[in-house]
């Protein structure tokens, strides 16, 4: 348990090269046009897409914690 937060930095590190990746059809998309319009509203869904289920489990951990606080408050009222 000591050393958990160096395992979670070589598992990001190890998948690193994916975050860079895109699926064969975007890549042909972006390559084969001038528009910078579709290029960018393009990389804008692709961020869209990869912070929104990000963003729902956050907000759910958020609650779940804020939740836990307030029952131990109430088992234990020396814990404020």
């Amino acid at each position: 348990m000591k050393y958990r937060w160096m395992k979670v930095v070589v598992a990001l590190l190890a998948f690193a090269h994916t975050v860079w990746a895109q699926c064969a059809m975007c890549k042909s998309a972006v390559e084969t046009t001038d528009n910078a319009g579709f290029v960018t509203a393009l990389r804008d869904g692709i961020y869209l897409m990869l912070v929104t289920p990000y963003a729902i489990a956050a907000v759910i951990a958020v609650a779940v914690y804020v939740r836990w606080r307030k029952r131990r408050r109430i088992v234990d009222p020396s814990l404020n």
